[in-house]
């Protein structure tokens, strides 16, 4: 039993074959979809495997903080001639681009830490010696990188431990510890900010070693912990199966019954976007004004047009206060009417989503963030420029953090074109920000933009709107709170079967 959409079809048809465990007996599967985006998924990934389709990404180039570490294997293994491992690396594909000037600076980053770091012994791992042939500074090195070998980092985890509000200092024996949550989430916290964690809502009070420290708070809007678990994106191919089976009444036809009465009151009402359109939906809800966009690009993606958006809505004097996305959908709310800002022209929805926001926008937000310094700390890992396992000890998750920062610091500053920064950022416009399917997504669009003005919330919306504060809350008043915005959804979900809409198509 497949519980949940497969994201593609290649990854689906793997997960069905291993099931069975035996050779020669077919192997079958149930898939539950968990709502009606997912069924439409579903059905795109089963019409692919009918086919025989694979969606698997293409090879992309070698990553260079791999490639830090194979330099320093092959010199534990024995001394080695830099322009023969050079065309070594190259008879490999995904290597097969790399230019010798960007090895020659992997090579000097393991010699010597680079421009910035050349000054301390501890990163001079390997030297060129007088028959031209790059050998270990020191055997110290070889078991050092044993210990640390591979490219899989785990995730850091924090325990979550209760205190009294308002507690950030002194002991903190008695405070009951809730569980563990990934570290990336809490370092995007400040104090005062509420999360929800073990059906509670928790204040956020600081870190102390190890631990985030957290007190009982009541919030009707807390963030929602996201794991590194959850970030498998839709792919492409099952992306584009979904968008034709909007825009193809035969194939909405074949999907079941509850699946096909919700589109056709999104058609009534609002509207299906077409194959290569965007459609862009604006509508009040109790307190807020959200903008729902439909791009069908993956959570990813969705995440990183998020930030970007809430840039220029909140320079537009929106007022943005939040966002939330999934695989098909991006909600944005704020405190000013966007539908009325792009209908007087005061917002420009072309602009809104033009491609520039991929330079100066996405280096400012980067600039901002803390997503480099955790994708920098993960390649630092790899390339063995911070160590986490030593003989007889270990280092825990927040001493390689701070290691990571410092570092990141000083070559930000020092070594901007470090090389180790250039495949931080890489690492980055491929996993976490998914950078080259955005840009797709924008350059797609481009001319094909239609903008739905709304009274209240369209069927299509509701799956993306039931991801704000989705977990159930523990306590009296957070839980009031909470089942009266529950209530106000419902009733006016319920009313978008009556609802009116005013459309406005962009050019």
């Amino acid at each position: 039993m497949h519980i949940g959409a497969p994201k593609g079809a290649s990854r689906l048809a793997q997960r069905i074959g291993r099931a069975n465990h035996r050779m020669d007996d077919p192997s079958r599967a149930i898939l539950v979809p968990a709502n009606r985006f997912e069924v439409m998924e579903c059905q795109a990934a089963l019409d692919a495997n009918y086919v025989g389709a694979q969606d698997s990404p293409p090879i992309g180039d070698g990553a260079l903080d791999v490639l830090a570490q194979h330099v320093l294997g092959m010199a534990c293994a024995e001394p080695f001639d830099a322009d023969l491992l050079y065309e070594e690396v190259r008879s490999a594909l995904p290597y097969h681009g790399l230019h010798r000037e960007t090895f020659a600076r992997i090579v000097d980053f393991v010699a010597t830490g680079g421009y910035a770091l050349r000054t301390y012994e501890r990163y001079a791992k390997i030297r060129k010696a007088a028959d031209g042939l790059y050998r270990l500074t020191h055997p110290d090195f070889a078991r050092q990188y044993r210990l640390n070998l591979g490219t899989i980092v785990e995730m850091p985890m924090l325990k979550i431990r209760l205190v009294r509000p308002g507690r950030r200092s002194g002991p903190l024996r008695g405070g009951a510890v809730l569980g563990e949550v990934e570290e990336y989430f809490i370092e995007m916290l400040r104090p005062g900010d509420t999360f929800l964690f073990a059906g509670k809502v928790l204040r956020f009070e600081g870190l102390r070693e190890n631990e985030c420290v957290a007190s009982a708070a009541y919030d009707s809007d807390p963030k929602i912990p996201s794991y590194a678990g959850g970030k498998f994106p839709l792919s492409t191919f099952l992306a584009d199966g979904v968008r034709a089976m909007l825009d193809d009444a035969e194939r909405r036809n074949l999907l079941p019954a509850a699946v096909r009465e919700w589109l056709s009151l999104q058609a009534e009402h609002s509207h299906l976007p077409k194959r290569g359109e965007l459609l862009v939906e604006t509508f009040p809800l109790e307190n807020r004004f959200y903008m729902v966009a439909y791009p069908f690009e993956g959570r990813l993606a969705h995440q990183t047009l998020g930030m970007l958006l809430t840039r220029r809505l909140e320079r537009a004097g929106a007022q943005p206060t939040g966002f939330v996305s999934t695989d098909y959908s991006l909600a944005v709310w704020g405190l000013k009417d966007i539908g009325a800002m792009l209908a007087s022209g005061e917002l420009d929805l072309r602009a809104l989503f033009d491609e520039d926001m991929l330079g100066d926008d996405l280096e400012a937000w980067l600039d901002e963030s803390y997503m480099l310094k955790r994708t920098f700390r993960a390649c630092a890992t790899i390339a063995g420029l911070i160590e986490r396992r030593f003989p007889g000890k270990e280092k825990t998750g927040r001493q390689m953090t701070v290691s990571a920062d410092l570092i990141y610091d000083v070559l930000r500053s020092h070594e901007p074109d470090h090389v180790l920064l250039q495949a931080t950022r890489a690492d980055a416009a491929s996993g976490l920000l998914d950078l080259a399917r955005l840009g797709t997504m924008l350059t797609r669009i481009k001319g094909h933009l239609t903008h739905y003005r709304l009274d209240r919330v369209s069927p299509l919306a509701v799956p993306v709107l039931l991801e704000i504060g989705r977990e159930s809350v523990d306590g009296g008043a957070g839980e009031a709170v909470l089942k009266q915005a529950v209530d106000e959804l419902a009733a006016a979900v319920e009313m978008a079967e009556t609802g009116k809409t005013e459309k406005e198509t962009g050019a």
